[in-house]
């Protein structure tokens, strides 16, 4: 059984950890810094454990054990330090035999007559919450922050925040420390994060420990977490780079401290005024914070040291934790990158490569899909720019055809012109419950919303869709801030009209017109084969359809501005009516459908 308790009595801690400010050097021996007391390690797979020594004791050896609270050695492992120096350090790793889940243990880690101990040590299930803004949203900050934190506390959830940074910063990595979630700690913390340890937390042994690793910088687009020769390797990744380089060509180190020190007395003022409002009246809105303190600050000005550069993080802050063992990732980005989502999905794809080859582990990748959102007055002025759909598209389309890479569908989620919604306990529980079904294998919970099948049309430019998960297949809500409308829900929750369906219908002019949207709710599974249906999903069983066809929900479309339907989107916008939900309350992702017939004449594809 798993218990948090401190050092065990008349333990060397303070000889062992020495100067207290900085307990991941002693003497000729540094390990990493994201090695501290309080840590969770990854249970049931190899653990690494690595550092670096001086140079002048290369190829020394480094033993590493985990002791058990009566002083036991439980497991040990020793390596040589790398005779090949590296920034003026000889590296070195010890890979600890797999074990179970289990603690409090000390973890010791010896070089000649030096050494380092960690007490109070658990070994769990580790996973790493990278991204942007949304993924950092602190829980303090995220709707109903106060109840969260008074029902925090749980000394088996941990995490650790990795220094955001994009130079490395060891005074700042000596400050960085594991800390058990409580109401004093967790207030830091990713919500997203939390909400997603606290779901495994729930569903998983009650005595396992769950550690959670936030990198993750607000602001960061796609390249700041990926390296130079993964960026150099494609035309999209020379882009970012390139852009860069012209932003920061020409100029003096005054002129980079300068710009960046009034950027950042500009957005300290502004951000202490928002936090100031928002203490005042927690209801106030994005519209009157914006009239009376302006717009953010934003983007910040480039330079050489910047946090937001290509690469930068990448080096300063996970290739600082490369390869604290893992369970897995979660990803949270992409707002960053709207200007170029056209590239958006070969990078996506490219760094998940990335990330999982420094690992050297096919490592599950969950992504959150965007929610909605857009900016009042790119709304109110020259329209919708539907960027924010092509991302939603690329993250969907990584899940669909990466190994082990899933996605969740947050279309119900979001807030109108403002980028940085409260709601974290959402997209966080689905991203704990994705984690449950698809890693930890606990089928019974329900992880798909209502998703397409294949199509018919028909006569008269009906066009029919068949779905998959559509048990209790329904119309709830029409946009995130319209669930609770009165009117809405006076609304019949099998037919909509088309500007509240989020159904489109193009033809061959390529125009989009809002089509009226009826759900059927009896559907013949022997009158569904036998149609001549255009199968869009291949990963169901014989024909697109699963075994038990109450799963199986129809939907038939028509407009009357489309008398001849060639392409067909749900969805589609960066705000907009997304209605279609099934009996788990999870929603229909966006997609889209060309509607060009490639049955035979006697049987579906």
């Amino acid at each position: 059984m798993v218990t948090a308790t401190g050092p065990a009595p008349g333990s060397e801690m303070t000889a062992a950890i020495g100067d207290i400010e900085d307990r991941s050097t002693a003497g000729v021996l540094h390990v990493a810094a994201i090695f501290a007391s309080h840590m969770v390690l990854q249970r049931n797979k190899p653990i690494a454990v690595f550092g670096a020594l001086d140079a002048d004791c290369a190829g020394l050896e480094v033993s590493a054990e985990i002791r058990d609270f009566d002083g036991s050695v439980i497991v040990q492992a020793h390596a040589y330090a790398s005779k090949e120096i590296k920034n003026s350090l000889s590296p070195w790793r010890v890979m600890l035999p797999a074990q179970p889940e289990g603690g409090p243990y000390t973890l010791r880690v010896t070089a000649g007559n030096d050494f380092i101990e960690y007490y109070d040590v658990l070994i769990g299930e580790v996973w790493l919450a990278g991204g942007q803004s949304n993924m950092e949203l602190e829980l303090r900050n995220s709707e109903n922050a106060e109840e969260a934190l008074e029902n925090c506390a749980d000394p088996l959830l941990r995490f650790y925040n990795v220094p955001k940074t994009g130079v490395i910063n060891r005074n700042a990595e000596h400050a960085a420390s594991w800390q058990e979630s409580s109401p004093e700690n967790s207030g830091v913390m990713s919500a997203v994060a939390y909400y997603f340890a606290r779901k495994l937390r729930n569903e998983l042994d009650s005595d396992l420990p769950i550690g959670i690793i936030d990198c993750y910088i607000g602001g960061t687009s796609i390249s700041c977490w990926m390296s130079e020769d993964a960026l150099n390797s494609s035309e999209s990744g020379r882009g970012y780079l390139a852009r860069y380089e012209q932003a920061v060509a020409g100029k003096t180190q005054e002129q980079f401290d300068l710009e960046y020190s009034e950027w950042q007395s500009r957005s300290d003022t502004w951000n202490a005024s928002i936090a100031a409002a928002r203490e005042a009246d927690p209801d106030v809105t994005w519209d009157t914070l914006t009239q009376q303190y302006g717009e953010c600050p934003w983007p910040p000005p480039m330079t050489p040291t910047s946090q937001w550069r290509p690469t930068g993080p990448f080096h300063a802050m996970l290739e600082r934790i490369v390869p604290y063992s893992l369970a897995g990732f979660l990803w949270y980005q992409g707002e960053e990158d709207e200007q170029y989502c056209g590239t958006y999905r070969e990078l996506l794809g490219m760094m998940i490569g990335e990330w999982r080859a420094l690992w050297s582990e096919n490592l599950p990748f969950l992504i959150v899909q965007l929610p909605q959102w857009i900016d009042k007055k790119v709304d109110e002025g020259e329209g919708d720019p539907m960027l924010w759909p092509v991302l939603r598209e690329a993250q969907w389309d990584a899940a669909q055809s990466i190994d082990n890479v899933f996605a969740i569908c947050t279309m119900d989620c979001g807030e109108y012109n403002n980028i940085h919604p409260v709601d974290k306990r959402t997209p966080g529980e689905r991203l704990g419950n994705c984690a449950l079904h698809q890693v930890y294998g606990m089928s019974r919970i329900p992880v798909y919303g209502p998703t397409v099948l294949g199509f018919r049309c028909d006569e008269g430019g009906r066009v029919r869709l068949f779905f998959r998960y559509a048990h209790g297949l329904h119309f709830s809500g029409t946009t995130p801030d319209s669930y609770g409308d009165k009117f809405d829900k006076s609304l019949p929750s099998l037919v909509r009209l088309p500007e509240r369906s989020g159904f489109e219908l193009a033809g061959a002019d390529g125009v989009f017109h809002p089509a009226t949207a009826a759900i059927f709710v009896d559907c013949d599974i022997d009158d569904l084969i036998n149609a001549k249906v255009n199968v869009v999903d291949y990963n169901a069983t014989e024909f697109g359809i699963p075994i038990n066809s109450r799963s199986i929900g129809t939907i038939t479309l028509a407009t009357p501005e489309v008398p001849a339907p060639v392409m067909m989107r749900y969805a589609w916008r960066s705000w907009g009516p997304a209605p279609l939900a099934n009996d788990n309350d999870l929603p229909a992702h966006p997609f889209k459908l060309d509607l060009t017939d490639h049955t035979d004449s006697d049987h579906a594809e």
